[in-house]
């Protein structure tokens, strides 16, 4: 028979009631057959009688990828989560699988074409996205919930018990590997639910639907019929039927293995995995194996009697009744000598399909993978419906089948498994490396946005950049990135996206003022003169400073001069800004010998041969796209060279910050500003600032061990947001490992890999990544830095 849905008026449930609601009537609809009453905004559901539950929606952490020691460490505190609750209070772990649909995850993925000359180069781009979604099961995700439910008095009790638990509940998950935690309000719940139970259509359910409806979120959520008369299996119909098939875990191994929900995981169909736990207090937990070992005696007592009439001895006991009562015994020891319950647990696996033949086939896997671990499942025949709401996360099991478990025994079935990364209007960065999923990620969303790609010569890590660079521009059209290559690898690139070349050497004609002060542009929070004259005495640590450094007296003397000089062109309505030649003349008027002494130094970049830097800038700064060429500077020069840049660079950051345009800064080679501590030290505070400026710094370097060698790198590595390991030689992968707290296994994933894979850190987020390219597409030979493919540039 088909239950069809009611549409005679329902109280609207906005709102949860303000005192024990009354217990509704019995209906014969669809919207009976899902078991709550109310959904509030806040989340807040009442389940009927006195029972009410919110939903917490958890990250994934890497658990698959973590040590040995690590996994037992997350097993232990995720068995903390769990015995931190009482009797009464309900819990629900839900893992569900959510199968994309392929079209609509490539539109959400894919470039958006703009009739423009990159139009090709998107193509291009879409092409390889579409081929990555064709191989592997990379349109399915695996989400992961807990349902507290308790019983209380009135709603506002409901809601101070609820809160409490969520609050603790969500601080002892992120000692458990860094889950987050998160309440859901009851928009996303009852999307949620619509996921589930409305295939075919949207999940866009908004309360501000219900003003003025006689209708509640129960009309929006349930299927329009559920056809139950196959009472193996359920029909699901709203626009398109769906099959649903719910089974019930009936029998465990001695030994649970972690295993179990990760290859549930992995089976690419709509699937939902819920385990509903009620814990019970340690008297009661004890009793109860008291009382099942007591009843154990007196069957043992009656089949020795038995044996005894037969002359038979103790050794012809039953031997299901010897290994019961000895692991009823062994776990009567285990609960009086630690602080592990009991739970009363059912644990239920829907799967959901299109047809039959299809859920024949989904149901078999997923047998498949409990028998493997040698978990029996039986159909819920006749139960299917409460089977249904055991799955939903409603925080509500109807079903009369539980096994008593042990609190270890719980935690072992932990549903943690390989951490995805999807962002909405994200870079592509490959896939999953595990699951074959599609990587999207946007930077911008952590905590700070800044990265590091690292690895050896032919690993990838240019290639990696200039991908990343690529997308930019194509996706993110009003943003502006800036690159500075101080190896000239970047000139393809640059004549592909018709960027600015910015080429800084002793012939070029192109000049970069290392003093420049705008005055219309601010550039920091404080005193502009100080800021810059504090960055005047960086540069001349660097040229001068030699490995000793320079002397206070002559600190003191070059900022008296920057102070001196700036002072007077801030107060100038006609003045050019100064320059090095300009520093150097007023260190030359200074009366000290050592003033002398210093301006004798700097003769060389203000007057000589390396002046190059103390002519006024003439560079073009509207191209949203520049490359600084350094390449033809002398290895002398190199890290000074880039200081200069990265002032350039830092006073157009705050440009864009003014006109609302988000900067991306590039920096190849980046092991060259650790040489000089005062380079490193202005490198570090570049990176300490950019965020709040509306940027995002990335440095990409091969000499790993030169990196690491320098403290402030290291505090810039582990503090960083997005972090690209490609491959790499053992010396630096064993640093790497140490500095990051990677697992050997994580290791393994940036050691003889091919180019284009290794391991990238996004937050919390690791994932091993396989952004391998086509070698005869357009964009690869763009990218490329093999010398058969790099094309001849020029140096001008």
């Amino acid at each position: 028979m088909k239950l069809l849905p009611a549409r005679h008026a329902k109280r609207d449930d906005a709102t949860a009631p303000s005192k024990q609601p009354t217990e509704p009537k019995i209906k014969t609809s669809t919207q009976a057959q899902i078991h709550y009453e109310a959904l509030a905004e806040s989340g807040l559901c009442w389940l009927g009688g006195n029972r009410y539950s919110v939903t917490l929606k958890l990250s994934d952490i890497d658990y698959q990828l973590a040590p040995a020691s690590s996994q037992e460490d997350i097993i232990e505190k995720y068995a903390r989560f769990l015995n931190g609750h009482l009797a009464g209070q309900h819990v629900q772990i839900t893992l569900l699988n959510r199968v994309l649909d392929k079209r609509q995850l490539m539109r959400d993925v894919q470039l958006g074409y703009r009739g423009d000359k990159f139009d090709a180069t998107r193509g291009e781009y879409n092409g390889l996205i579409a081929q990555r979604l064709e191989t592997g099961r990379n349109n399915t995700l695996s989400e992961k919930y807990v349902t507290l439910a308790i019983e209380a008095e009135t709603v506002e009790e409901a809601k101070i018990m609820l809160s409490r638990m969520v609050a603790e509940d969500a601080s002892t998950l992120r000692e458990v590997g860094g889950c987050v935690a998160e309440q859901i309000d009851g928009q996303e719940r009852a999307r949620l639910l619509q996921h589930m139970l409305r295939p075919g259509v949207a999940s866009d359910f908004e309360y501000n639907e219900l003003v003025g409806q006689a209708a509640t979120t129960k009309d929006f959520v349930s299927p329009f019929s559920i056809d139950v008369s196959n009472h193996d299996r359920l029909t699901l119909s709203s626009g398109e039927e769906r099959l649903w098939q719910t089974l019930v875990l009936r029998k465990l191994p001695p030994w649970m293995n972690d295993r179990v929900l990760k290859e549930l995981a992995e089976i690419p169909f709509d699937l939902t995995v819920s385990l509903h736990l009620d814990p019970l207090d340690q008297a009661e937990g004890l009793g109860l194996v008291k009382r099942q070992i007591a009843s154990m005696d007196m069957q043992r007592s009656t089949e020795m009697k038995k044996l005894a009439k037969q002359q038979l001895g103790e050794d012809f006991l039953p031997h299901e009744l010897q290994a019961s009562h000895a692991e009823a015994a062994e776990l009567r020891d285990q609960l009086e000598q630690s602080n592990e319950k009991l739970f009363k647990t059912t644990i239920v696996v829907g799967v959901s399909a299109a047809d039959e033949a299809e859920l024949a086939e989904a149901v078999k896997r997923v047998r498949r993978v409990c028998g493997k671990h040698s978990c029996v499942l039986e159909n819920l025949k006749y139960m299917q419906i409460d089977g249904l709401n055991a799955l939903l996360p409603l925080g509500r099991n109807d079903l009369p089948i539980f096994r008593t478990l042990t609190t270890a025994v719980a935690a072992v079935m932990i549903p943690f498994t390989t951490q995805e990364l999807l962002q909405p209007g994200g870079l592509f960065y490959g896939v999953n490396a595990l699951s074959k999923n599609l990587i999207v990620a946007d930077r911008t969303l952590g905590m700070n946005s800044n990265a590091f790609i690292l690895g050896t010569t032919g690993s990838g890590k240019s290639q990696s950049a200039k991908d990343q660079i690529t997308q930019t521009v194509l996706r993110q059209v009003n943003d502006e990135v800036l690159v500075i290559d101080p190896e000239r690898e970047y000139v393809p690139l640059a004549d592909e996206l018709g960027a600015a070349r910015v080429v800084i050497s002793p012939g070029s004609t192109d000049c970069l003022n290392a003093l420049a002060l705008d005055k219309d542009v601010k550039t920091s929070d404080g005193d502009p003169i100080s800021d810059k004259c504090t960055y005047v005495l960086s540069l001349c640590e660097v040229l001068l400073g030699g490995s000793e450094g320079l002397s206070a007296s002559k600190r003191s003397i070059i900022d008296r001069a920057a102070q001196k000089m700036y002072r007077s062109y801030w107060a100038s309505q006609t003045a050019l800004p100064p320059t090095l030649a300009t520093l150097y003349e007023v260190l030359a008027d200074e009366p000290e010998d050592e003033a002398h002494e210093v301006a004798t130094g700097l003769e060389l970049y203000a007057r000589g041969s390396a002046a190059g830097f103390a002519r006024q800038t003439n560079v073009d700064n509207t191209n949203r796209v520049t490359v600084y060429d350094i390449a033809d500077l002398g290895s002398d020069l190199q890290t000074f060279g880039m200081m200069v840049i990265l002032e350039e660079v830092w006073a157009r950051i705050a440009r864009n910050r003014a006109r609302g345009v988000r900067t991306w800064l590039y920096i190849d080679e980046f092991h060259l500003l650790f040489a000089n501590d005062w380079a490193a030290e202005y490198c570090q505070s570049i990176f300490k600032r950019v965020r709040k400026w509306g940027a995002s710094a990335t440095g990409i370097t091969q000499n790993i061990e030169e990196l690491l060698a320098n403290e402030r790198a290291r505090l810039m590595l582990s503090n960083s947001d997005g972090l690209f390991l490609l491959n790499q030689q053992s010396t630096d992968a064993d640093a790497l490992t140490e500095l990051l707290k990677l697992s050997g296994q994580q290791r393994g994933y940036f050691t003889n890999v091919n180019p284009g894979c290794g391991l990238m850190r996004m937050g919390r987020v690791v994932i091993p990544f396989d952004n391998t390219m086509d070698p005869n597409s357009h964009i690869f030979k763009v990218f490329s830095t093999k010398f058969e493919t790099v094309p001849e540039v020029s140096h001008a």
